[in-house]
């Protein structure tokens, strides 16, 4: 199941479901995500589907750049990363300003989603539910096995990239949290006044949960990427002579058998949580003795 979430203006209601209907024939998987009018909380609503769905469609009528509604709905979807591909009903009619963001390196404006036709729509997203991304830019026919070789070379190599600097981060965040954990000690052994110790271990103390949500924020995003890349590498190899990483999954598979498979980054997450129980557990010892 594909799901869609459909950005439109209340006037273009009717028109929008007949290009969702038009999409259904062609994709039956579509899911379609729209939101009915004159909701109390629609934006609630909205947030929801947004969050739900893989992509987003913004269908333009002749007045959906005047929409505050509409501005809303697009800087919730480019705020949660969401792809928008643009359907316009008419082909004069005008892009809300909202889909046009600064380039993070030319800080120039440029359009977020993609114009598309309604058939190239159909064919995106087939490609989703497939699992494709629109990875490949030809035919398996077409394809150039030594550059496609190539290219997989390198985009396993940022693969393994990925594995050092998060190695990279676990070793500055462990060190950061041993050192804090090192000073409090040292001040609760050290004699002076209950209330100045109180303030000072209170300040290390959240200085460290602060830094170990972010360590377990930041492993949970390195995560998420290794786990796209290893998608990408999946489809990649399917056009290969072998498929190596999805072997090794199904042999890991196999061994496992019935048992719970652990992630690196389930198990690297223990640590960041343990450093948080020890920071709560020195509060609640600090505040104790102090009241003692």
């Amino acid at each position: 199941m594909m799901n869609v979430f459909v950005i439109h203006s209340g006037a273009d209601y009717d028109a929008t479901n007949r290009v969702v209907a038009t999409l259904k024939q062609k994709v039956y998987s579509l899911n379609a995500l729209i939101l009915k009018n004159g909701t109390v909380f629609w934006k609630i609503d909205a947030s929801k589907k947004i969050k739900k769905a893989q992509m987003v469609i913004f269908v333009v009528g002749e007045n959906s750049y005047k929409s505050p509604y509409i501005a809303w709905e697009i800087k919730e979807t480019i705020k949660h990363k969401k792809p928008i591909y643009i359907l316009k009903l008419d082909e004069g009619n005008q892009l809300h300003s909202a889909v046009y963001v600064n380039d993070d390196f030319t800080k120039e404006k440029m359009s977020y989603g993609k114009v598309v036709s309604i058939e190239e729509l159909s064919d995106v997203i087939k490609s989703y539910d497939l699992g494709d991304y629109g990875l490949f830019n030809a035919s398996p026919a077409e394809l150039n096995q030594e550059a496609l070789l190539e290219q997989y070379k390198l985009f396993l190599q940022t693969s393994e990239d990925l594995v050092n600097r998060r190695q990279n981060v676990n070793s500055f965040y462990i060190s950061i949290s041993s050192a804090l954990v090192a000073i409090m000690g040292v001040l609760f052994a050290m004699d002076f006044g209950q209330r100045a110790k109180l303030i000072i271990v209170l300040f290390f103390c959240i200085i460290g949960i602060i830094l170990s949500i972010s360590w377990s924020k930041i492993l949970s995003c390195y995560g998420n990427l290794n786990s796209s890349k290893m998608k990408i590498i999946s489809n990649i190899e399917k056009k290969l002579p072998l498929s190596l990483f999805d072997a090794e999954w199904a042999a890991l598979s196999d061994k496992l058998n019935k048992k719970k498979y652990v992630s690196f980054t389930e198990s690297e997450q223990v640590i960041p949580r343990l450093f948080c129980c020890v920071y709560f557990l020195a509060i609640i010892f600090i505040i104790i003795s102090y009241f003692i």
